[in-house]
């Protein structure tokens, strides 16, 4: 009997124990387990909740074409799965169990060591696959080889078949009609903008093969565009595994083939660009597995005296809470942080212009803005999510004499100068021009709200304290690292030679 457990890697095409539980026409038992943890947790949204939902009833119908279904179980998952495993032992059935390795929190991690211990003990047979490519070593310098030699490979046949035993579990089953009436208040969002399940994904990676990566490369920063669909809006597909990583690499690279033949140069640079984020996203997958602690931990200690989890100071409350609300008095901000609220999503330009306003400009540590993106993110990824607040913080990369402030008004002259995107969001700036808004000559006759900060003089004195922290960690690492600090340079210049050489190619083929 095989148990075929899914968690984050709800599909069946390139599924690497999807096609080695049905393989032989062996009795598989598929099955989700609705485990406490996941919707209680402090960091989960309702937006990613039903999502996740949404994915398990498409697995369901797409199980079913095979005439399998998904058994939906509640409760803790190792004390399900023990009672599942003794049920089948005491049938005279011999279990094996196939499922994929957790690698996004630490309770995931530490499920999978418990699981294995229990099979192991019962020495009954297992296989622990990958969902999405994980290096089994922390090498870094092997990485991209590794990398690109997993999403070449072929990928996981879809089953012919699934061969359905006939048993019955004596343990408390769920359908998806109580699913969504018990958890009632997950499906109670006005307007679903992302929807789950394998079959949305293809569709979304079809619809933007087809031609919506048209211009992708520079897109993927303007809020408003990258809203009208400009940006692949996999990302949440893309976590919860209802599509591989290799899948729409593979998919990207074919099409990218296609458009060698009818030479469309800029095409082709807009689908290198999307094939490079993959890349991007996967490696913060690896970083966190490795050191998991990154999600909730300053990078360098020298930043605990500024960034820390304590609570907020009253004023600071404020500042945070007209932050959440989109109520700055940054019209840039305030469409962003309403957009997320609204739609559990905005481009990553948008992420990172935020985090720096809150850590920089409003001196709020970054631990909080973390836990309020991973409230409404439908696409929220702790590997990323995390890592990329420590990054706009000014935390990591110490290497680097200088880091980014994003300055939130000369983005909307840069990334919305049609005001396009301020104007859906801003109900208060509509009929105010370009001039007006940076000159914030609604001051006085307009609802909106004034700024809670002065954004020159913070940018200075915040980012002056973050600096001397940076020159502190840096200083630390040329007496501790030597030569291999002095090789870390090496690389850090290679790695801005590469990107120099890379943004005259752009050129060259923008002029062209």
């Amino acid at each position: 009997m095989h148990l075929l457990w899914f968690r984050r890697d709800l599909r069946l095409t390139d599924n690497e124990i999807v096609t080695l539980a049905t393989a032989n026409n062996a009795p598989v038992l598929p099955f989700f387990i609705i485990d406490p943890w996941f919707y209680q947790w402090a960091d989960i949204g309702k937006a990613r909740v039903r999502f996740l939902f949404e994915s398990l009833e498409d697995l369901d119908c797409n199980l079913q074409n095979f005439g399998s279904r998904l058994i939906l179980l509640e409760g803790n998952s190792i004390d399900v799965l023990q009672e599942i495993t003794r049920q089948l032992i005491e049938e005279k059935y011999k279990p094996k169990l196939y499922f994929n390795r957790d690698v996004q929190v630490e309770y995931g991690i530490d499920r999978d060591k418990a699981i294995i211990d229990l099979y192991e003990n019962l020495n009954l047979d297992f296989h622990l696959g990958l969902s999405t490519f994980l290096q089994a070593q922390d090498n870094r310098s092997q990485w991209f080889q590794e990398y690109y030699s997993y999403q070449r490979q072929s990928t996981f046949l879809t089953p012919e078949s699934i061969n359905v035993p006939l048993i019955s579990l004596r343990l408390p089953q769920i359908t998806f009609t109580e699913l969504k009436h018990k958890y009632h208040h997950f499906w109670s969002t006005n307007k679903v903008y992302f929807r789950g399940g394998e079959t949305q994904a293809q569709a979304m990676l079809g619809s933007f093969l087809e031609g919506r990566f048209n211009g992708y490369h520079w897109k993927l920063s303007r809020p408003w565009l990258a809203q009208q669909k400009a940006t692949s809006h996999l990302s949440p597909h893309l976590a919860f595994g209802t599509t591989s990583t290799r899948t729409v690499y593979q998919r990207t690279k074919m099409r990218a083939e296609e458009l060698k033949t009818e030479n469309q140069p800029k095409a082709e640079f807009s689908l290198k660009a999307f094939r490079d984020r993959l890349r991007w996203r996967d490696s913060f997958t690896q970083r966190l597995y490795f050191y998991p602690e990154i999600a909730y931990k300053n990078r360098y200690p020298e930043f605990d005296e500024w960034y820390t989890l304590e609570s907020l100071s009253p004023q600071k409350q404020e500042l945070f809470h007209a932050f959440k609300e989109g109520l700055t008095g940054f019209p840039l901000v305030d469409a962003s942080m309403r957009q997320l609220k609204a739609m559990g999503w905005m481009n990553f330009r948008m992420r990172a212009m935020c985090a720096t306003f809150l850590t920089i400009n409003c001196g709020i540590s970054w631990h909080h803005g973390a836990k309020h993106y991973m409230n409404y993110l439908v696409d929220g990824d702790l590997a990323i999510n995390n890592w990329q607040w420590q990054m706009q913080a000014g935390i990591t990369n110490p290497l680097s004499e200088t880091f980014r402030i994003y300055n939130p008004n000369k983005n909307i002259q840069d990334k919305d100068p049609y005001l396009k995107f301020i104007y859906y969001w801003v109900d208060e700036l509509r009929g105010y021009s370009l001039p007006e808004i940076i000159q914030a000559k609604y001051a006085g006759s307009s609802s909106y709200p004034q700024p809670i900060v002065d954004w020159s003089y913070t940018r200075k004195a915040n980012g002056k304290i973050i600096s001397q922290l940076r020159k502190k960690v840096r200083e630390r690492l040329i007496l501790e690292g030597g030569e291999e600090y002095k090789s870390a340079v090496a690389a850090k210049e290679t790695v801005e030679k590469y990107w120099q050489y890379k943004d005259k190619e752009y050129k060259k083929i923008k002029g062209n």
